[in-house]
């Protein structure tokens, strides 16, 4: 065995944008309905790649062709990765170690969507292919190098054509390339891929795609539409000398990849799939790929030479001819083959190779390993040969008995096995056979309900071969429908039987079919298994009796007709109440009266309908209270109601039907709004017109009421706050929001403070808006009343303010204290201190004799001093205020 030790030195590359990509492709597999699977296959390079750079998750793109329309982005995750495994796994060498990584997603195809002529491609783009490739420019971006990614490209055509389903698979591509290629060696591999709906697969050599940037990923993440760019070949190399090879890589349009490489390197190419059916394009893949080529150790192919049996040497090289009778023994049809290989003499090969005989048919598909004997390998040792014993069937694989058959000797050379082949044409006359035949014919015939007939079959064979008798019939089940074979002699050379047929409809099920066309085949159990028989034919058709069809009607007086609907119009909260009646005055058969909603069921909106039986004659009532809680308006508000009289009881069991559907177009329910109130409970405030003045220690109180006029149903109502603003923001305020059944209220207060005052503005205006709505379904409607407020300051008469000054602490009952009272107009006592308000309030009062001693002191403004036991004189006091004070005498008389 040819070993190759290598020395590789590694290229470091970035965990993301990294040195990674050997090819792949995209395939989209056709699962059931709508649903596709669609697979990314990408080969990863586990020798130089970066395993920072295996994506968890891709996501892929479908454009449409005609304009690159973006159709749907297609999340992808990786699924099972394995090993790419050699043809000769003793051949393996650490240079090219390849895994083949799977994304995978199931996705949905709509056929209103995925409809057009020109077809859809899918495309992803990922950066970067390996930095050591030998025939394009692919370096390290992060080094100003010229990158090289790989766009991954598919084409499919739509799923509907001509308003029918379309149904098709990509082809699922060919084996990828898990062998090296040596210089001045034939490398040779079968590249094509597998069509599952069988359509014709063309394959050519394209120039591999890049992707539009050098990134990783795409900008955002996603895939950008055509046109791609290709991939910059370095000099000397193009699509026409992919390997600089003698002869270059090629590849037939049946997808046979061959090669001979001329130099050593690690060379990408590219394979386009075309798929055809009916000989028009529906589709196509691409797959991009490596070939490594290596120096291998010298080897030669092994030689095979044959002889006939009886012939006293090996004299067959290439060629040779045999014809055998058909009077020849098994043991004598065959044939001798010598397999040597100069590789077994040499020291470098331990003097040891090991060989492996096939055989193929030439110009016909079938396998032929039969010919080979059970050990078709052996291993050569010091230069000895081998003889294995090469045997024909007396049944050739044609009619014609002649035919060729290559016998190939391989070796285990490196990395592909070198081979000999020895073509050897053959002429086999098959054993004599005479085909069986039918004694008895075929009919035509029709028979009327309830017949039955029995039908006589007699088959023969003139050799008494045993026979294979077949029954085909038409698109039926023949049990199904009355029909049976009785047989009373089955053996060799002879079949009788009789095809009997009952067709009594009330048994056996005639709806579907009334014509039936039936063959039987009898063919021979010959030797050979050739094919050559007879065939019969029966052509038989049944005669129903009639049946009348039922009649469906309705007493509903619709809006209008449109094509056959009765549409009907009804507000939610109202009534739809109708009588359906299916007749059969002709047969006065049994009838079913059914009803269902179109994509619904009834009962989850609340309607009725009960299934009625009868016979002539038959009556339901539908009836529906179109209530809100069982709708949305906003989703659906068409309803089409279907309603079926069937023929329960007709003799052949007919569908016999007649429908009827009523559109319902629900409305939105009439509603009127619910009206608010707002009343002033402060009988010492006015309240005019939703504007209320008040003066600072003044309280608000406003009841609110809402009154909502509908009564059936009754809403629920509710009051809410929707804005409080004014020209300081307000705050303190008590109002909590209010809900009832036809009716809510609820309270507004506040007594406002100096807090409410800012800037030295002792003047505020206020507006504070109530919104009160009901939850009428789908027409909700609302009232809105704005409540304005001024708060002004409490405002001081400050010139009028005149204390007095004189009092008489005798006990006479006239001015025997000090105080700042007067009397007013009406006689009636009144402070006269400057009154309280946010600029100033009262603190205290101080009285002090001649001396400045204190004598009285008080913080109440409604103070009385009472001079007892002190002596006559004038006295000084001082009244505080948290703005100013003032100061002044009063004069203690006896």
């Amino acid at each position: 065995m040819k070993r190759i030790i290598l020395i590789l030195f590694c290229v470091l590359a970035l965990p993301v944008l990294a040195s990674h990509i050997v090819g792949g492709e995209f395939e989209l597999v056709h699962m059931s309905g709508n649903q596709y699977r669609l697979n990314l296959i990408l080969y990863f390079d586990e020798v130089n790649g970066s395993q920072g750079a295996k994506d968890q998750q891709v996501t892929a793109r479908i454009f449409r062709k005609r304009d690159n329309a973006v159709m749907m982005d297609v999340l992808m995750t990786l699924g099972p990765t394995t090993s790419v495994p050699y043809t000769q796994p003793e051949c393996a060498v650490g240079a090219l170690k390849t895994s083949k990584l799977i994304y995978s997603s199931v996705i949905t195809l709509a056929p209103d969507k995925f409809n057009d002529s020109e077809g859809y491609y899918v495309a992803w783009e990922r950066c970067c292919r390996n930095y050591n490739i030998t025939n394009i420019f692919s370096e390290n971006p992060n080094f100003a190098g010229q990158y090289a990614g790989q766009t991954f490209y598919l084409e499919f055509p739509a799923v509907k054509k001509n308003g029918n389903t379309f149904i098709n698979s990509s082809p699922r591509l060919f084996p990828p390339l898990s062998d090296y290629g040596c210089i001045n060696k034939p490398y040779y591999v079968d590249f094509a891929g597998i069509d599952d709906d069988g359509d014709s697969l063309v394959y050519t050599m394209v120039q591999p795609l890049n992707t539009k940037s050098s990134e990783a990923l795409p900008p955002g993440g996603f895939p950008r539409p055509k046109p791609y760019p290709s991939v910059v070949y370095r000099p000397g190399f193009s699509l026409f000398s992919i390997v600089n090879g003698s002869p270059d890589m090629r590849i037939t349009r049946d997808g046979f990849l061959t090669v001979t490489p001329k130099i050593t390197g690690l060379f990408v190419f590219a394979v386009k799939c075309e798929e055809f059916r009916d000989g028009v394009k529906i589709g196509e893949v691409r797959r991009d790929f490596q070939l490594q080529v290596l120096d291998c150790p010298d080897a030669e192919p092994p030689l095979i030479m044959a002889k006939k049996l009886g012939d006293p040497a090996f004299t067959y090289k290439d060629n040779m001819t045999l014809t055998f009778s058909n009077t020849v023994a098994d043991a004598d049809r065959c044939i001798q083959v010598e397999v040597s290989d100069p590789d077994a003499l040499k020291t470098a090969d331990n003097k040891t190779e090991k060989i492996k005989l096939r055989a193929i048919p030439i110009g016909f598909k079938k396998d032929m390993s039969g010919i080979l004997p059970t050990v078709s390998s052996v291993t050569l040792v010091n230069g000895s040969k081998h003889v294995f014993d090469i045997c024909f069937s007396a049944c050739p694989p044609n009619e014609s008995g002649s035919y060729q058959v290559g016998i190939i000797a391989e070796d285990d050379a490196c990395s592909l096995p070198l081979s000999d082949t020895i073509r050897v044409t053959l002429n086999i006359q098959p054993p004599t056979n005479r085909p069986p035949y039918f004694e008895t014919t075929g009919t035509t015939e029709v028979l009327n309900e309830g017949d039955q007939r029995a039908y006589g079959i007699r088959a023969v064979d003139p050799d008494g071969d045993a026979l294979a008798i077949g029954i085909i019939p038409e698109g039926f089940v023949p049990a199904e429908v009355g029909m049976s074979v009785n047989v009373g002699q089955y053996v060799p050379g002879l079949y009788e039987a009789d095809l009997n047929w009952d067709t009594r409809c009330n048994v056996y099920n005639f709806t579907q079919k009334t014509n039936f066309d039936l063959r039987f085949i009898v063919q021979d159990q010959d030797k050979c298994a050739k094919a050559g028989g007879d065939t019969i034919d029966f052509h038989l058709s049944v005669i129903l009796p009639g049946n009348a069809d039922p009649v469906i009607s309705t007493d509903l007086q619709p809006k209008e007709i449109v094509d056959g609907v009765y549409v009907v119009e009804r507000k939610v909260f109202e009534n739809l109440h109708f009588n359906v009646t299916g007749t059969d005055d002709v047969d006065n058969d049994l009838l079913g009266l059914v009803g269902s909603g179109v994509g619904f069921n009834m009962t989850d909106l609340g309607a009725t309908f009960p299934p009625a039986n009868a016979r002539t004659s038959v009556t339901s009532q539908f009836n529906w209270n179109v209530l809100c809680g069982k709708l949305n308006l906003k989703v659906k508000s068409e309803y089409d109601f279907n309603f079926i009289v069937k023929d329960e009881a007709n003799k052949c069991r007919f569908y016999k039907a007649d429908t009827l559907t009523v559109r319902v177009k629900v409305l939105p329910p009439d509603n009127e709004k619910p009206r608010l109130t707002i009343t002033n409970t402060n009988a010492n405030l006015a309240f005019d017109n939703n504007f209320q003045e008040v003066m600072l220690g003044q309280q608000i109180s406003l009841a609110l009421v809402s009154a909502d006029p509908n009564t059936s149903p009754q809403d629920q109502v509710s009051i809410e706050m929707i804005d409080a603003s004014g020209n300081v923001e307000p705050n303190g305020y008590v109002f909590e929001p209010a809900t009832g059944v036809g009716s809510a209220q609820t309270t507004f207060s506040w007594l406002p403070d100096c807090s409410i005052f800012k800037d030295n503005l002792y003047e505020n205006n206020y507006s504070f808006t109530f919104r009160t709505f009901d939850n009428r379904c789908f027409n909700a409607k609302a009232d809105t009343v704005t409540v304005d407020l001024r708060v002004r300051d409490v405002v001081n008469a400050q010139g009028e303010f005149v204390p007095p000054n004189f009092v008489s602490a005798n006990g006479d009952s006239y001015n025997d204290y000090f105080a700042m009272i007067r009397t007013n107009d009406v006689g009636q006592l009144e402070n006269i201190l400057p009154l309280d308000n946010c600029v100033g309030r009262f603190v205290s009062i101080t009285i002090y004799n001649r001396w400045g001693t204190e004598v009285y002191s008080s913080n109440n403004r409604d103070f009385q001093w009472r001079p007892v036991n002190q002596a006559p004189g004038v006295y000084f006091y001082t009244l505080v205020y948290t703005n100013k004070d003032y100061k002044g005498t009063v004069t203690v008389r006896d």
